[in-house]
């Protein structure tokens, strides 16, 4: 097992193998779930990930001008986070594969907002813009790093869902 900067770059390439063979292989359902606190002394809300080996629980709070306590992260925030570490595992697995070698590597994520949409006050675009910056501590030389930032561009699950339309279903049901 070849681990480059904690990548399994051999398990990568046999995935990749694998679901060239047989794109059915690539399809999965990543599942969220969210639990609203009506109590006004408590955050808003609790959402859960269940994952491979586990599961994440976290409390959100929407920011004071949103209606909510400013006191823990907002959906918002959680949504730059999952871009961020997207790219970023992206980028490391890219660098990984090339045989670069990070001693240490920092990465920075901002969503530009323009949040009159969510008033109702306006049509303009919700995210303005998406900034990834990467610094990165290693030998290679500058065109690798620029090799694996295309390539993460590229391939990227988040950069792929901010750049491209993508259907949206929401359903609303009275609780049994």
């Amino acid at each position: 097992m070849a681990v480059v900067n904690n990548v399994d770059v051999d398990a990568v390439a046999r995935e990749a193998e694998a679901i060239a063979g047989d794109p059915a292989r690539g399809r999965r359902v990543n599942r969220g779930e969210l639990e609203w606190n009506s109590d006004p002394s408590g955050p808003q809300m609790t959402v859960s990930a269940k994952f491979e080996n586990g599961e994440l629980k976290l409390e959100l709070d929407s920011p004071t001008f949103m209606g909510g306590k400013g006191s823990r992260p907002g959906p918002l925030h959680l949504c730059v986070l999952g871009l961020l570490s997207c790219f970023t595992a992206t980028f490391v697995t890219a660098a990984s594969a090339r045989g670069i070698q990070l001693r240490r590597l920092r990465a920075t994520g901002e969503c530009q907002l323009d949040l009159g949409r969510a008033f109702g006050v306006s049509e303009a675009p919700t995210v303005q813009g998406v900034t990834f910056s990467i610094e990165a501590d290693t030998d290679a030389p500058p065109e690798e790093l620029e090799a694996a930032r295309q390539e993460a561009l590229a391939r990227c699950p988040a950069v792929f869902a901010l750049s491209n339309p993508i259907p949206v279903t929401a359903e609303v049901r009275k609780a049994s």
